[in-house]
C-alpha cells in the first residue's frame, strides 16, 4: 500500500536537501540535521522532545513520527574563531521576539517563515548548503556546500570564514565552449564536533575540511 505524506511542521519549512540524525542514545533525544539547498541560505538541527526508546526499533511510521512532531528548532552560526553555536528558533529568542522583517507572533510563524527567523536570529548565510551526514563512529557531522555560482558575491552573499571562496573559474567543456563562473563555483565541505560530544548541545567546533576543484580549470583557487 502507499504511504500517506505528513508534514513534519516542527522540523521547519525552507528547501530540505536530506535528514541526517546523530547516533541515538536511549533515554536521550534524537537530533537531526538538515540543510536549506539554496545559495545563502542555512544550516538547521532538530532536537526531538521525545527521548529516544530502542523499543521503537522496527516500528516504522507509528513509531517514528513521535520523535519528529515536538521538538525545538536551531540554526547554525559559524564564527570565525571556529567555533560555533545553535540559535534556538523559538518565541523564547530575543532576536526573533525583537525581529524588524517580519513580525513572529507564534510558533507556528517561525514553522513556516523559517528562513526568515533565521535572519533574525543572526545565522551565517552558506553557499547552498546539501547533504549532511553524521559518523557513526567519531560523531563528526559532515556537511557539503555545492556551490555559490554568482556574481553578486560579496555583496549578496558575504565572504567570511565559513565562506571564504570569491574567485572567477574559466573552464573548458568538453564540446570546446569556455564557461566563466564566479563567486565559489566548486563548494566545499564543512565538518564540526559537538560540544562534549552531545549533539544536542548549544556549542560546536568547525573547520574547513576540504575544498571542490573543477575540470580543467583555468584561474580557480
Amino acid at each position: 500500500p502507499k504511504a500517506t505524506p505528513v508534514k513534519r511542521t516542527s522540523l521547519g519549512r525552507f528547501a530540505h536537501e536530506n535528514i541526517a540524525y546523530a547516533p541515538v542514545v536511549a533515554g536521550k533525544p534524537i537530533v537531526f540535521y538538515s540543510g536549506c539547498d539554496s545559495r545563502g541560505e542555512y544550516v538547521y538541527k532538530f532536537v526531538s522532545k521525545a527521548v529516544w526508546d530502542p523499543k521503537d526499533i522496527n516500528g516504522g511510521m507509528a513509531a517514528g513520527a513521535k520523535y519528529l512532531n515536538e521538538g525545538k528548532l536551531y540554526v547554525a552560526k559559524f564564527n570565525a574563531d571556529g567555533k560555533g553555536v545553535w540559535e534556538e528558533l523559538s518565541m523564547s529568542n530575543p532576536k526573533i521576539v525583537a525581529a524588524t522583517n517580519f513580525s513572529f507572533k507564534t510558533q507556528a510563524d517561525i514553522a513556516v517563515f523559517t528562513r526568515l527567523a533565521a535572519d533574525a536570529a543572526g545565522a551565517t548565510k552558506m553557499d547552498r548548503p546539501e547533504w549532511i551526514d553524521v559518523s557513526p563512529v567519531t560523531g563528526e557531522v559532515y556537511l557539503t556546500l555545492t556551490n555559490n555560482r554568482s556574481s553578486e558575491r560579496p555583496t549578496k552573499y558575504p565572504v567570511d570564514a565559513a565562506n571564504p571562496r570569491n574567485y572567477e573559474d574559466t573552464i573548458t567543456n568538453p564540446d570546446g565552449t569556455v564557461s566563466t563562473n564566479k563567486g565559489n563555483p566548486h563548494g566545499h565541505i564543512i565538518r564540526w564536533r559537538c560540544e562534549n560530544k552531545d549533539h544536542a548541545a548549544s556549542g560546536f567546533r568547525w573547520e574547513v575540511y576540504g575544498f571542490g576543484g573543477g575540470r580543467k580549470v583555468g584561474g580557480g583557487k
